[in-house]
């Protein structure tokens, strides 16, 4: 567990990363359960909007543009992908 929280400190982006993985698990599951209730599709959009400049800060503060893309694979098109496969 230690060897992990050091590869996680290492970058900053790489926690950054990891918050956007939970925030999206959390946004797909809202928009699983409002999906049976007749759900809009809100939260999606919510989640791409502010994801799209989440994952210019992560570059930035990577300061490596490789994370820029395994940002908006994070936080657009998973989202995208996994709310039409639910």
């Amino acid at each position: 567990m230690q060897e992990i929280g050091e590869w996680l400190l290492v970058n900053p982006a790489r926690i950054m990363v990891l918050v956007s993985l939970a925030f999206s698990a959390l946004i797909l599951w809202g928009e699983h359960g409002g999906r049976r209730s007749g759900g809009s599709g809100w939260l999606t959009l919510a989640r791409v909007g502010i994801g799209s400049i989440f994952s210019v800060v992560t570059a930035i503060v990577a300061a490596f543009f490789g994370y820029l893309l395994v940002q908006i694979l994070v936080c657009v098109v998973l989202p995208l992908v996994l709310i039409d496969r639910i």
